[in-house]
């Protein structure tokens, strides 16, 4: 969620807006896990929330899990 120039909430929405793109998956990775973070990652169109410090087994769940809406 946090990164320089553009938050990543900003570039999932901006991802999401660009026609070839929009098919994407995104999941957010950050140390942020407040219910407005997750519900703005969310609304941007992000298939999926990982706070860290995260176990490698969630995050290979997680994405699995957006690959399969694929």
């Amino acid at each position: 969620v946090q990164m320089p120039v553009m938050d990543g909430i900003e570039t999932t929405r901006r991802l999401k807006a660009a026609p070839g793109l929009a098919g994407i998956p995104v999941i957010m990775i950050t140390g942020q896990s407040g219910k407005n973070t997750v519900a703005e990652s969310i609304k941007a169109g992000a298939v999926g929330f990982v706070v860290k410090p995260f176990v490698r087994d969630t995050l290979v769940a997680r994405v699995r899990q957006a690959l399969r809406g694929i």
